[in-house]
Order: structure tokens, then sequence, then C-alpha cells
């Protein structure tokens, strides 16, 4: 969701492009629409800069073919207007003839023509920026293209360059793809990519391994509703980590939390052999094709900052090798979620912990509180839900009959 207008932006289009940031354009105190930058995987790899990113959003490579610009109006505007604005923005950035912007701008211009002359609030506009050229779509409707070479770059420039037209789509993907968490999601996103993109000499589909893998785990995935605690969880996460299965924790006779793990399809293509040590080691192995682990917890019983987060440290403490104070620091997040929420975890706060290479990452209700990082930290959070004395048997259980049952391989 854009902050300053309130606009929502899907998270992938249909041609494999991801959400990479969006942001606002004003004309002084005038929103006039939010922007929204879709890429490839390289792309979001790539976000280590604003600089970085401008060179991969306009490589238009093998990689990255297609960048494109969801443009969703805030404010109405004429068709010559909106056409206008968006070609003289361009303009100093190309170095063809000018013919060449016009056309572009007449492309816009009989996009909202067709919708009657006016880009009013909702309209949409999207730009897909190539080797050859910039596409027009307006509300779903191909235009055409302005087919001049250096135009796909030139537009991206408007959004990407130093005086780029919206500074906080620029700072919307640094935020939302440079931290540890989400340049792992990026990279196996980008494994995933160039395993689908690998062709053999017998040319194959156009789907490779693990684009077939993908969409047989996406046809296969549901929502699961923990028995016991009948807390329900949804199938995937944002970041493309898939529900691999639901249990629930017990102290004696109490239902503390229901737990859910998320994971890559390389976990559960472990899981749909059966096997539970292949499943475990593939959770913590880290790879680039695993690279995050993550567990959500969503309290039935209420309980103290101090007692959740301890009774969470101590199970982690005796499966870690290194300094207990490092537990200290996993456990002072968790205190930290729990006390900006009033100093209680009521029946219903969720947990994240997202276990990495490189330590836990702790959010609370959906507020990131920071990340214990500490080598050999995610491979021990990991353990105490997947190993021989795992404190939720019934999520183990789980997982395995889920996806045991579904062919992967």
């Amino acid at each position: 969701q854009e902050y300053a207008s309130s606009v929502v932006f899907d998270p992938k289009l249909d041609e494999g492009l991801y959400l990479v940031g969006a942001g606002v354009r004003k004309k002084s105190v005038i929103k006039v629409y939010a922007v929204a930058l879709y890429g490839s995987a390289s792309v979001l790899n790539a976000v280590s800069s604003p600089a970085t990113l401008r060179a991969a959003a306009r490589s238009f490579g093998a990689s990255t073919p297609l960048t494109s610009f969801v443009l969703e109006m805030t404010y109405s505007a004429s068709a010559e207007k909106i056409g206008g604005a968006i070609a003289d923005s361009v303009k100093p950035r190309y170095s063809g003839p000018d013919a060449d912007i016009s056309m572009l701008e007449s492309l816009i211009v009989e996009g909202v023509k067709i919708k009657g002359g006016q880009a009013t609030k909702g309209t949409t506009f999207r730009f897909d920026c190539s080797q050859e050229g910039v596409t027009v779509i307006v509300d779903g409707s191909v235009q055409g293209t302005a087919k001049f070479a250096d135009m796909g770059g030139a537009f991206v420039d408007v959004f990407l360059d130093d005086n780029a037209v919206s500074p906080t789509l620029v700072s919307s993907c640094m935020d939302s793809w440079s931290n540890p968490q989400a340049k792992a999601t990026a990279a196996s996103l980008l494994e995933l990519s160039e395993s689908s993109d690998g062709t053999s000499s017998n040319e194959q589909d156009d789907e490779g391994p693990s684009s077939s893998l993908q969409n047989a785990i996406e046809s296969n995935m549901k929502a699961i509703q923990e028995y016991a605690t009948s807390v329900t969880f949804v199938p995937k996460l944002d970041d493309g980590l898939y529900l691999a299965g639901a249990g629930v924790r017990k102290k004696s006779i109490v239902k503390v939390y229901a737990v859910a793990m998320y994971s890559s399809p390389v976990v559960l293509q472990a899981l749909s052999t059966g096997s539970r040590s292949g499943m475990h080691k593939a959770a913590r192995s880290f790879s680039p094709a695993s690279p995050l682990t993550a567990f959500v917890l969503e309290m039935t019983y209420s309980a103290g900052a101090e007692k959740i987060a301890g009774a969470i440290a101590e199970s982690v403490k005796p499966r870690y090798n290194g300094n207990p104070s490092d537990i200290s620091e996993l456990e002072a997040l968790i205190v930290k979620g729990v006390n900006l929420r009033g100093g209680l975890a009521r029946k219903g706060t969720v947990f994240r912990f997202d276990c990495s290479q490189d330590g836990v990452r702790v959010s609370v209700d959906g507020s990131d509180q920071g990340m214990a990082a500490f080598e050999g930290m995610g491979g021990a959070f990991v353990d105490v839900f997947l190993d021989d004395n795992a404190v939720s048997p019934s999520l183990i259980d789980s997982c395995v009959e889920t996806w045991s049952k579904v062919s992967l391989l």
C-alpha cells in the first residue's frame, strides 16, 4: 500500500514481474498518481543502492527483458494534460527525435480518450519498458508500443535517476528489498528464475523444473486450520514462503499457541517423500534455494512478555552452541515487541520468527522488532520445532500429512 495515497498494488504481475516498491508523484501539494515499479528477480537482487537498482532495471538483458511501471491516478486530469506531463518527463532523458516522444504521448492520449477523455481518479496506466521501446496500457487496454531504441531506458530514468519524479518510489524500493530477510527472498526467487529459464538441446517446455515445482506447489497449497486450537493459517506468505503444516504447543493441558511453519519449495519437496529428517535438514540448510524458514505463532493463551519470551528462549538455549548472551538478545526482542502492546501476549497475538543463516528476525503483530544476528541461531530455532525433541510434535505430523501425498519430484 502506497503510504501517501493509500493505493494498494499487487505483489506480482502475470509476466513474472515482482513489486519492487511504490511511491507517489506530486505537483506542489497535489498527489497526481501513485506509482509502482515491477521488475525481474535480477532487479530485486540489485536493490543495494539506487544506482544499482536503476542499472538493473534498464539493462534489458536476458534476465531483465522487461521493467514495468503501474500508475494509478489519485487526481483527475485530461488526456492531453497527463499525456503531456509524462512526455515532458521523458523528453530530456531521451536522445532521439522529438517525434518519437510525440508518438508516446499520442498513445497515452488515445487511451484516455477511449475512456472519455479524462484520466479520472482510479484510472490505471501501465508502461512496459524494454529494449524495443515502451508499450502503453490504459485500464488494461493495450494502446501500442512506441518502438524506439533507448526510449525504454529513458522511461526508467524518469522514475529512477538522480532527478526521479517520485523520490518516494526509490525510497520504497530500498526499504522493501535491502534488508537481510528480503535479500534472502530475492536470492531464492532469482535461483528459481534462472532454473526455469534453462533449456536443453531438446527444447524443453517454457517452464523449467523449478517453474514446474512451483506450479505443483501452488496448485496444492491451501490454508490449514490447526485442529486443537481452530487457528487458521494462510497458505502463503508475501515473501514466497509456503505453509508446510500447523500444530499446537502445549504445557501440560494448556494450549499455549498454535504454530505454523512456512518454507521454500525445496523443503516441501523433501516433505513429499515423507522424510521427516529430510524436511528438518532442508529447513535449516539456508542454502540459496532455501534461504529462509519462518515460524508463525498465534497465542491461544495469555502470557506476560517475560514469560512467553523466557519460554521460547529456554527452548532455543540447549540447541544453540553460541554465547548465552546471544539468547538474551533474542529474548529481549520478544519482550520489547510484547511490551509495545501493553506487556501481555494476549490470545490472538501473533509472533513471526524468520530463521536464516544470519540469525533470527522477530516480528510481533506485524511489527519488526529486529534480528538476533548470530550464526547458528537460525538453525537452533528450527530445531526447536523439528528435531527429535520438538516442542510441537503435531506440527511435524501436519507437515508430513499435508505434503507426503503430493508429487513434487
